[in-house]
């Protein structure tokens, strides 16, 4: 990988999320990146969370950044950088059973977790669409309400109770 690309290059990919990062070399970090937003911004627009595309100005700004820090590396530290995938560690390689046990694991209990939070998510919005033609309006903005109530007392809990495991620690 040569660091020594052309300056209007990178700055022109480095407004695509990954495209800069392959453009520098990094095609797994530049192919994470851009499957993150495609993803994202197909799930968002499918299950109609646009609450997720809050998400994907936080990939492009970290994207444009990442790109010009790594044009900006002297050549000895750019050339001890690897190419990885940022979000799924056991495709890099390197991994023992145990550790690859392990991360099936974890993965498998934070993809439940995810969905059963999306499936709450979606059955809360289609029992209160199917609601809203059934209640009188008043009720309507009561339970409109209420709805908007308990997603941001959902979200203030979620942020209070990750918080609180940052705080606490591992529990090794």
């Amino acid at each position: 990988m040569a660091n020594k690309k052309s300056a209007f290059w990178t700055f022109i990919f480095s407004f695509i999320p990954g495209a800069g990062e392959m453009y520098m070399g990094f095609f797994k970090q530049g192919l994470s990146l851009m499957g993150l937003c495609a993803l994202l911004s197909v799930v968002a627009s499918w299950l109609h969370l646009e609450v997720l595309m809050v998400f994907l100005p936080l990939i492009w700004f970290y994207s444009f950044f990442h790109v010009h820090h790594l044009r900006s590396l002297p050549p000895d530290e750019f050339y001890a950088i690897e190419d990885k995938f940022l979000f799924f560690p056991w495709l890099n390689g390197g991994y023992d059973a145990a550790v690859q046990e392990r991360w099936n694991t974890v993965r498998r209990q934070r993809l439940a977790i995810v969905l059963l939070l999306v499936g709450a998510v979606l059955l809360w919005n289609v029992c209160m669409d199917g609601l809203s033609w059934i209640l009188p309006e008043g009720f309507q903005h009561m339970v409109w309400w209420m709805q908007n109530i308990i997603g941001r007392l959902v979200v203030a809990a979620t942020i209070l109770y990750a918080g609180f495991h940052m705080l606490r620690g591992s529990k090794k």
